[in-house]
């Protein structure tokens, strides 16, 4: 034991110290998210399921450009561990045009979205509304995919610090514009959900921002700035050969959850709105894993450049374990708050105890989303991913998806039957994963 611990206490120590910052991160915005829910919440069950309906929607674009986005930080990582500046310096600045060009994508496609929202058969009334608030997130696609080019260049050079302190910044300045654009305070105009919208934007808009001042400035690249901005059509292509199979990966994961949206729609407002307040409970979870799953593809990405297969497994191992004790801590959270935990967000009774029930389903599937997402992080770190995405899509389409409908509307278990596909299908894309990081690992 004293000897496995010795083997492993510095891969513990050093995936703390890079996804503790990716962590706190990303709880700021799990804070944001909640926050939104909950002051949107106050409004009504109306406009609590018109915003699930458009943010449902929404993901699907955003989700595809972080993915895509995530590109940089192995070949930053390998390049930082070789000292190769150089390299790093053109990474950065071919990265920043390939996501503004993907921006410009995930804009067309949201546009394709908007349109296509009066046909998804949810409740009429909400389509209107949900289309204004959508309009207006939509016109964050480039702010993020700009803040995502800094922030995945900065992960590559074990720095996630900076990202974490932009991200808390950012999201202060969220709810305070919720409050104020919201609920019409200190002589701004009441614009309801829309002004939660707004806010979201403007925050996003001065990440954006920061995050290009202070990248600017890193050590590694002061050089080639002065040396003037040149763009290598190569570069660009190797980025989008990784990118798109990283966006096609989390673009598959979301867009199960939009379809279980979308499901929830036909089931009636009030399922869909308890489906929103868990889809929120359950970011708690999902972004926590992420940060440690962030981490890993640092650790190794770094690791792999050396060559080292013994030190790649005990950075997988390490970062197996954190995840692990992560998982056993926020399962009992969730269980024993489960009637709580829905109150924060609603005060319809139906609503929270449908939520409720749900919060049972979402305990059983957090042990294989986290497996799935350090197994994810690990095969990042090697750069591999056009098999990842393929596994990813049976993974929820092939199963998690079929299965929440024949549970939701052949076996009439109404909206727990839809929840229920997830935790099998997130144990399938958990072990095709691990036997593809084996392969991945003997081969090294």
């Amino acid at each position: 034991m004293e000897r496995y611990w010795r083997l492993h206490r510095g891969h513990y120590r050093e995936t703390l110290r890079l996804g503790v910052p990716v962590v706190i991160s990303q709880l700021g915005q799990i804070t944001v998210g909640l926050a939104d829910s909950i002051m949107i919440g106050r409004l009504g069950a109306t406009e609590l399921a018109t915003a699930a309906f458009a943010n449902t929607l929404f993901s699907l674009p955003l989700i595809f450009g972080m993915g895509f986005a995530m590109s940089l930080t192995p070949f930053t990582g390998r390049a930082w561990a070789r000292k190769d500046y150089a390299s790093i310096q053109t990474l950065w600045k071919n990265g920043l045009l390939a996501n503004l060009l993907m921006a410009f994508v995930l804009l067309l496609v949201a546009a394709g979205l908007y349109l296509a929202m009066p046909l998804m058969q949810q409740p009429l009334h909400l389509v209107a509304p949900a289309q204004s608030y959508f309009l207006i997130l939509a016109s964050s696609l480039l702010p993020l995919m700009v803040f995502f080019s800094g922030k995945q260049l900065l992960e590559g050079l074990s720095n996630t610090r900076i990202a974490m302190i932009i991200t808390l910044l950012g999201n202060l300045l969220n709810i305070l514009g919720n409050y104020l654009l919201i609920y019409g305070k200190a002589g701004f105009p009441e614009l309801g959900l829309n002004g939660a919208g707004i806010s979201t934007l403007l925050a996003r808009l001065a990440m954006a921002t920061v995050m290009l001042l202070l990248v600017v400035r890193h050590r590694a690249l002061r050089q080639g700035i002065r040396a003037g901005l040149y763009f290598s059509r190569k570069e660009v292509q190797r980025l989008y050969r990784l990118g798109l199979p990283m966006g096609l990966h989390l673009f598959s994961e979301s867009s199960a959850f939009i379809v279980s949206g979308i499901m929830m729609g036909w089931l009636g407002e009030t399922a869909l709105a308890a489906h929103q307040i868990v889809m929120s409970l359950s970011t708690l979870g999902f972004m926590l894993y992420q940060g440690i799953g962030v981490s890993s593809t640092i650790r190794i990405s770094q690791l792999s450049a050396h060559q080292q297969p013994l030190l790649l497994q005990a950075a997988a191992r390490a970062s197996i374990h954190i995840v692990l004790l992560m998982v056993l801590l926020i399962s009992l959270f969730f269980l024993i708050f489960r009637v709580q935990l829905p109150f924060l967000f609603t005060p319809e009774a139906e609503v929270a105890r449908l939520a409720t029930d749900l919060i049972l389903i979402l305990i059983i599937y957090q042990l294989f989303d986290a497996l799935q997402i350090i197994f994810s992080g690990i095969l990042r770190g090697l750069a591999d991913a056009r098999i990842p995405g393929l596994l990813t899509i049976f993974s929820y389409f092939g199963v998690a998806i079929p299965l929440s409908y024949l549970s939701a509307f052949h076996l009439d278990l109404g909206p727990a039957g839809i929840w229920l596909g997830f935790p099998v299908g997130l144990g399938v894309c958990a072990l095709l994963f691990y036997f593809r990081i084996r392969k991945k690992l003997a081969g090294s």
